[in-house]
Protein backbone atom coordinates (compact mmCIF):
# COMPACT_ATOMS: atom_id res chain seq x y z
CA UNK A 1 0.00 0.00 0.00
CA UNK A 2 2.77 2.38 0.85
CA UNK A 3 4.37 1.70 -2.52
CA UNK A 4 1.11 2.61 -4.24
CA UNK A 5 0.90 5.86 -2.28
CA UNK A 6 4.51 6.75 -3.10
CA UNK A 7 3.90 6.04 -6.78
CA UNK A 8 0.78 8.19 -6.74
CA UNK A 9 2.62 11.12 -5.14
CA UNK A 10 5.44 10.80 -7.66
CA UNK A 11 2.93 10.88 -10.51
CA UNK A 12 1.25 13.94 -9.03
CA UNK A 13 4.55 15.79 -8.75
CA UNK A 14 5.40 14.92 -12.36
CA UNK A 15 1.98 16.12 -13.48
CA UNK A 16 2.49 19.39 -11.62
CA UNK A 17 5.81 19.92 -13.36
CA UNK A 18 4.20 19.24 -16.72
CA UNK A 19 1.25 21.51 -15.92
CA UNK A 20 3.64 24.32 -15.03
CA UNK A 21 2.11 27.35 -16.62
CA UNK A 22 3.90 28.96 -19.53
CA UNK A 23 2.95 32.15 -21.28
CA UNK A 24 4.19 34.06 -24.25
CA UNK A 25 6.91 36.58 -23.44
CA UNK A 26 5.37 40.07 -23.04
CA UNK A 27 8.44 41.79 -24.57
CA UNK A 28 9.36 39.86 -27.68
CA UNK A 29 6.11 37.84 -27.97
CA UNK A 30 7.86 35.06 -29.85
CA UNK A 31 9.09 32.70 -27.13
CA UNK A 32 7.46 31.32 -23.99
CA UNK A 33 8.46 31.89 -20.39
CA UNK A 34 7.62 30.29 -17.08
CA UNK A 35 6.65 31.69 -13.69
CA UNK A 36 10.24 31.16 -12.61
CA UNK A 37 11.34 33.87 -15.05
CA UNK A 38 8.25 36.08 -14.53
CA UNK A 39 6.93 34.76 -17.85
CA UNK A 40 9.80 36.30 -19.84
CA UNK A 41 11.72 34.21 -22.33
CA UNK A 42 15.32 33.40 -21.43
CA UNK A 43 16.81 36.18 -23.59
CA UNK A 44 14.49 38.92 -22.29
CA UNK A 45 14.87 37.75 -18.69
CA UNK A 46 18.65 37.90 -19.01
CA UNK A 47 18.60 41.49 -20.33
CA UNK A 48 16.15 42.61 -17.62
CA UNK A 49 18.20 41.04 -14.84
CA UNK A 50 21.37 42.72 -16.18
CA UNK A 51 19.65 46.14 -16.18
CA UNK A 52 18.46 45.73 -12.61
CA UNK A 53 21.93 44.63 -11.49
CA UNK A 54 23.41 47.79 -13.05
CA UNK A 55 20.83 50.03 -11.36
CA UNK A 56 21.25 48.57 -7.86
CA UNK A 57 24.89 49.68 -7.35
CA UNK A 58 23.98 53.20 -8.51
CA UNK A 59 21.14 53.36 -5.98
CA UNK A 60 23.43 52.08 -3.22
CA UNK A 61 26.02 54.76 -4.02
CA UNK A 62 23.33 57.46 -3.92
CA UNK A 63 22.14 56.20 -0.54
CA UNK A 64 25.68 56.16 0.89
CA UNK A 65 26.35 59.80 -0.02
CA UNK A 66 23.59 61.28 2.22
CA UNK A 67 24.63 58.98 5.08
CA UNK A 68 28.21 60.24 4.84
CA UNK A 69 27.01 63.86 4.86
CA UNK A 70 24.83 63.21 7.88
CA UNK A 71 27.73 61.67 9.77
CA UNK A 72 30.02 64.61 8.99
CA UNK A 73 27.37 67.14 10.13
CA UNK A 74 26.96 65.53 13.54
CA UNK A 75 29.70 66.29 16.00
CA UNK A 76 30.02 63.52 18.50
CA UNK A 77 31.61 64.51 21.79
CA UNK A 78 33.25 61.49 23.33
CA UNK A 79 34.79 61.99 26.74
CA UNK A 80 38.12 60.22 27.05
CA UNK A 81 38.40 60.32 30.85
CA UNK A 82 35.15 60.66 32.81
CA UNK A 83 37.06 61.42 36.01
CA UNK A 84 38.14 64.80 34.56
CA UNK A 85 36.20 67.84 33.37
CA UNK A 86 35.71 67.80 29.61
CA UNK A 87 36.61 71.50 29.23
CA UNK A 88 39.42 72.21 31.72
CA UNK A 89 40.61 68.62 32.38
CA UNK A 90 40.43 69.21 36.14
CA UNK A 91 40.23 66.10 38.34
CA UNK A 92 36.71 65.74 39.65
CA UNK A 93 36.56 62.93 42.17
CA UNK A 94 32.96 62.66 43.41
CA UNK A 95 32.06 66.27 42.57
CA UNK A 96 31.62 65.71 38.82
CA UNK A 97 28.32 66.79 37.31
CA UNK A 98 26.95 64.96 34.29
CA UNK A 99 25.07 67.15 31.83
CA UNK A 100 22.16 65.96 29.68
CA UNK A 101 24.63 65.74 26.79
CA UNK A 102 26.17 62.77 28.72
CA UNK A 103 29.50 64.49 29.46
CA UNK A 104 30.95 65.11 32.94
CA UNK A 105 31.98 68.66 33.96
CA UNK A 106 33.34 70.50 36.99
CA UNK A 107 31.23 72.99 38.94
CA UNK A 108 32.61 75.87 36.85
CA UNK A 109 31.60 74.37 33.48
CA UNK A 110 28.35 72.62 34.50
CA UNK A 111 26.04 75.15 32.85
CA UNK A 112 25.14 74.59 29.16
CA UNK A 113 26.41 78.06 28.19
CA UNK A 114 29.84 77.31 29.69
CA UNK A 115 30.54 74.14 27.73
CA UNK A 116 28.69 74.63 24.41
CA UNK A 117 26.15 71.94 25.18
CA UNK A 118 24.77 70.00 22.23
CA UNK A 119 21.53 69.15 24.08
CA UNK A 120 18.71 71.52 23.14
CA UNK A 121 17.37 72.62 26.53
CA UNK A 122 15.06 75.28 25.03
CA UNK A 123 13.29 72.78 22.76
CA UNK A 124 12.89 70.34 25.63
CA UNK A 125 11.31 73.14 27.74
CA UNK A 126 8.92 74.02 24.89
CA UNK A 127 7.84 70.41 24.56
CA UNK A 128 7.28 70.20 28.30
CA UNK A 129 5.13 73.37 28.27
CA UNK A 130 3.05 72.08 25.37
CA UNK A 131 2.50 68.80 27.19
CA UNK A 132 1.61 70.31 30.57
CA UNK A 133 -0.46 73.29 29.39
CA UNK A 134 -3.45 72.19 27.33
CA UNK A 135 -5.17 74.61 24.99
CA UNK A 136 -7.74 76.82 26.74
CA UNK A 137 -10.94 77.05 24.73
CA UNK A 138 -13.04 80.25 24.95
CA UNK A 139 -16.22 78.14 25.24
CA UNK A 140 -15.00 76.76 28.53
CA UNK A 141 -14.39 80.27 29.85
CA UNK A 142 -17.93 81.36 28.96
CA UNK A 143 -19.40 78.46 30.92
CA UNK A 144 -17.56 79.50 34.07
Amino acid sequence: MQNNQQAATEEQSKNQEVKQETKQCPLCQTFFGSAKTNFYCSQCYKTISQKTNEQQPQQQQQQQIPEDKAQSNQQVNVQQDPSKCYVCKRKLGISGIQCKCKIVFCNKHRLPEDHNCTYDHAEKARQLLIKNNPLVDHKKLEEL
